[in-house]
């Protein structure tokens, strides 16, 4: 039996070593294979369909539920003929502020203090630095930062410009009056902003003529600010003109989305689909825009989840594992 054993065993330890050796090529190839479908991406499937070249993005009763989506009919709205005057914001000394060095030293800002930076909003009275040993530096005005001279720790001279703070919160525009409008000035009118309108009530005449249509300008006062109105900016007038107005349908703000620049509402075509279709931007109005065709009074728009729509209509573009700059 001795004989026998020492032949067995060794054959049986082989066929176990197999054995085992399989067992582990087995799990390697599984492993291989779990990781490359772990890495191939994930692709949804796609709720956009083109009907007759037009994209149609297509949601069934849960989706709609999980994207929180709601609509509303448009109403039918008259608007007023209006002339369109060029504008452009100015720059007022008066609302302008630069803070200087009373002395020659080491420039540091108090303890708790924080030096803004360019573009950033600072508060008029508060101590926001110093100089050597001088009295503490506040701004006179509140405002938006528009130039940076300095930085906490350096060398400065008396006089040298630390901080230029411009108040922006009620611009001053420059509008060139146009023969179509009238020959007076009005009193008040609306600047359209690309997304809303801002009134404005007269100041005066401007001390010089429109630079581009060497018209005679007037400057208005606008009752708030919106962003980027800073001087230089261009703007567009309203002021009511002649003839006839004309039919439309106000379109909620809730229902419009931006997209490369320009305003698009999502129009339900029948039960969970909708089409993307261009809002014309310059009908801004209270609560919404006015827009002619393609829109209608009865067309039902998504007023809640537009975003949603816009995020899924154009998701398919987006090329899984490619990054910007490759």
């Amino acid at each position: 039996m001795s004989v026998v054993l020492r032949r067995v065993v060794p054959i049986a330890l082989v066929l176990a070593a197999v054995a085992g050796l399989v067992v582990l090529f087995r799990n390697h190839q599984r492993k291989v294979a779990q990781e490359a479908e772990r890495e191939q991406p994930v692709v949804a499937p796609s709720r956009v369909r083109d009907e007759a070249g037009v994209a149609i993005v297509s949601l069934d009763s849960a989706e709609l539920r999980r994207v929180g989506v709601s609509v509303a009919p448009l109403r039918a709205v008259r608007r007023a003929p209006e002339q369109r005057l060029p504008g452009q914001v100015v720059a007022e000394s008066e609302r302008t502020t630069v803070l200087r060095a009373p002395v020659s030293g080491r420039f540091t800002v108090p303890v708790g203090a924080r030096w803004p930076g360019l573009g950033e909003r600072v508060a008029a009275g508060v101590e926001i630095a110093q100089v050597s040993d001088a009295r503490p530096l506040s701004l006179p005005i509140a405002g938006v930062v528009t130039h940076v001279g300095a930085q906490p720790g350096a060398l400065v001279e008396a006089g040298q410009a630390l901080l230029e703070v411009a108040d922006f919160s009620r611009p001053l525009v420059r509008v060139a009056w146009l023969e179509p409008a009238g020959a007076a000035p009005t009193t008040s009118l609306s600047l359209s902003t690309g997304a809303a309108r801002v009134p404005a009530r007269l100041v005066g005449p401007a001390p010089e003529a429109d630079p581009l249509t060497r018209r005679p300008a007037y400057l208005y006062r606008a009752e708030r600010s919106w962003p980027g109105a800073t001087p230089g900016t261009p703007v567009l007038a309203l002021v009511p003109g002649g003839g006839p107005s004309s039919a439309g349908v106000l379109v909620p703000d809730s229902a419009v989305v931006q997209w490369e620049g320009l305003a698009w509402a999502y129009v339900q075509r029948a039960a969970g689909r909708f089409q993307r279709v261009r809002v014309p931007a310059d009908g801004p109005a209270p609560g919404g825009w006015i827009a002619g065709p393609p829109l209608a009074p009865g067309d039902t728009v998504v007023v809640r989840g537009a975003q949603e729509l816009l995020s899924e209509e154009f998701r398919a573009r987006v090329t899984v594992g490619d990054e910007a700059g490759e």
